[in-house]
């Protein structure tokens, strides 16, 4: 018997349907389907790279995408990808043509801090989640605007410090919901103080990313694009200690030791303190003169906000207390090991709920592109602390900010500092 021609039409179609849904158990074990793979590109191929590449080389993730302005570096990544199993990825040395293709999820930026806020914009513009590294950017003015960038695009974003999530314990210290949970429950008193010194755990690296005044230039090396390398960034004579693993001593890159360890240490204790809305309005520093190039040492910085409350930057220079206390306020004192010299009010505050544990898988947040329980506003607040702590420092003086960030009071130089124009057509 002949079928009309609509009913064999349908018929076909549904036999059609049923061949390509295939069950997964046909495709063989460990067949993970193109709608549960989440592609990511590395932008900048140095040694923090790895913690991006290698959890990603398999599985659920691929990588699809490397860029760097060294072939050297990038050749070095692709041969562990490759041996891995993880691949071919595309190679570019212009971070615009991996954040340009249109199959992948999530970019990476893994550049130097003043490449920063320039790469994750554009990736945020195209839609892609971003995860950049720390602090979020070298300057407040490029956090301002790259914070604006994130927030109107909607895009999954980290910055990769983790110290904040619940889930972690901060330092020596203790867990970070504890922490959290005796802040708020107000048991200390308030104002707080809080200080961040070697005998709490906490190493600022000071003499490690230590810049070198009046180094000659030298030849450039035909692997390397220097005029990329500095980017936005002022183009400076080339020099090996100015780049790579010694960036972080100069100030057209970096901020010495706070803008390696500064987000790391400082995120938490702003959301400790329910500060993730506003800046301190005072920063002063101890430390000796600076070169206008090479980050130098420093002693102490402290920033004040307008309640008072304190945040207290002991380097590994300054004067020792092995009593100092982590946190302070006039009714009491907690100390690493999340010690009090008052244990009832720790009695006292475990009356309180311990704080919602956050969203820490950002993998997970970018395939369903949903936040990360770490957004860029509150990100912003605290790269804002590491770059006012590096500014005081560079300034050698005490400067008056803005709580809502938009500036310093009566201090042109800082204002520059703050904001100063990106080299080229690069912009954020």
């Amino acid at each position: 018997m002949r079928l009309p021609r609509r009913s064999f039409l349908r018929k076909a179609a549904v036999a059609a349907l049923g061949f390509t849904i295939i069950p997964r158990h046909v495709l063989g074990r460990g067949f993970i389907p193109p709608s549960e793979t989440l592609n990511h590109v590395i932008v900048g191929c140095g040694g923090i790279s790895a913690m991006h590449i290698e959890p990603r080389m398999t599985g659920k993730n691929r990588i699809i995408g490397l860029c760097d302005v060294d072939a050297q570096r990038i050749q070095a990544k692709l041969e562990r990808i490759k041996t891995a199993g993880g691949g071919t990825p595309m190679l570019a040395g212009d971070f615009r043509e991996v954040i340009a293709l249109p199959d992948a999820d999530v970019v990476h930026v893994c550049t130097p801090p003043h490449w920063h806020g320039v790469i994750a914009a554009m990736a945020a513009r195209r839609g892609k989640a971003v995860w950049c590294e720390k602090p979020l950017t070298r300057t407040i003015g490029e956090g301002i605007a790259l914070s604006r960038v994130v927030q109107q695009t909607g895009v999954p974003f980290r910055v990769n410090t983790w110290f904040r999530l619940n889930r972690t314990n901060y330092y020596g210290v203790g867990p970070a919901r504890e922490i959290k949970r005796v802040v708020a429950s107000g048991v200390l008193g308030g104002p707080l103080t809080v200080r961040l010194a070697p005998v709490g755990g906490i190493a600022w690296k000071v003499n490690l990313w230590t810049g070198k005044p009046d180094l000659k230039p030298e030849p450039i090396p035909a692997h390397l694009n220097w005029d990329m390398y500095c980017g936005p960034s002022a183009l400076i004579p080339y020099h090996p200690h100015r780049c790579h693993g010694s960036f972080r001593g100069y100030w057209n890159f970096d901020q010495g030791g706070l803008g390696d360890m500064g987000q790391h240490f400082l995120d938490p204790v702003q959301y400790f303190l329910g500060k993730d809305s506003e800046s301190p309005v005072t920063v002063e520093c101890d430390a000796p003169p600076q070169d206008a190039m090479a980050c130098g040492v420093w002693k102490t910085v402290t920033m004040t906000y307008k309640d008072g409350t304190r945040i207290i930057l002991e380097s590994e220079l300054a004067e020792r207390n092995p009593e100092s206390p982590f946190l302070e306020g006039p009714n009491g004192k907690l100390f690493a090991g999340m010690r009090c010299n008052r244990p009832e009010l720790l009695a006292k505050a475990a009356e309180y709920p311990l704080p919602e544990y956050q969203e820490d898988d950002f993998d997970l947040c970018a395939r369903e592109k949903r936040p990360f329980g770490y957004g860029v506003s509150e990100a912003f607040r605290s790269s804002t602390l590491v770059n006012l702590a590096a500014l005081s420092v560079r300034l050698g003086r005490k400067l008056k900010f803005k709580s809502d960030a938009s500036g310093f009071i009566d201090d042109d130089q800082a204002n520059h500092l703050h904001s100063p124009a990106l080299r080229g057509n690069w912009s954020i």
